[in-house]
């Protein structure tokens, strides 16, 4: 059985739930207070203004993505493989901690009022783009990955699927990696 969360865990996750389900605007902090299981007073403990809400997902992200590369770099099949197949809607259960939290920072990102949250996303993408450019060596081919994978993660379905056309079916997940490691071959 793992760990209660600590009440500060908890808030976090009330805060990141609500961004990420119902918007930053009824993210407030009777609404995570209440989402929490937590009194108001108790959540200002912890959290005294928006901004160090915002700075507890942000650093929350920081510590998922330090996890992230360290398995994109030690992944047997390279980090190619890992991020694409990793960045497959497929690949992703429900309600896992990391795409959730990279949810809830986009949500925040997109409003224009937190700029640590679009500098945090732009350091992931950052680190996952100078994990690729170390294995394919070329940086338009480590771009190209990076976009592949960042469409991957926006594409509402599994990947393997039929889209609506049942005859215009996708190409595998694995041909596709097998075609970006290719490039990445000829290119060195």
């Amino acid at each position: 059985m793992s760990p209660r969360p600590s009440a500060r865990e908890q808030m976090l996750d009330a805060f990141e739930h609500l961004v990420t389900t119902s918007g930053e605007r009824t993210a407030t902090f009777d609404a995570v207070a209440a989402e929490a299981g937590v009194s108001k007073g108790g959540l200002l403990y912890h959290f005294p203004s928006r901004e160090a809400l915002v700075d507890g997902l942000v650093e929350r992200l920081e510590a998922l993505i330090d996890a992230d590369v360290t398995a994109m770099t030690n992944a047997a099949d390279g980090a190619v493989d890992y991020f694409i197949r990793t960045s497959s809607p497929d690949a992703v259960a429900d309600d896992d901690p990391f795409d959730r939290c990279i949810t809830a920072v986009t949500n925040l990102a997109s409003s224009g009022r937190w700029p640590r949250a679009v500098e945090a996303l732009s350091a992931m993408q950052r680190r996952w783009y100078d994990v690729v450019l170390d294995e394919v060596g070329d940086p338009v081919v480590a771009r190209l990955v990076c976009l592949v994978a960042d469409g991957l993660w926006f594409t509402p379905g599994p990947f393997d699927q039929a889209t609506v056309d049942p005859a215009a079916a996708r190409a595998p997940i694995g041909d596709v990696i097998g075609l970006l490691q290719g490039l990445a071959r000829r290119s060195v």
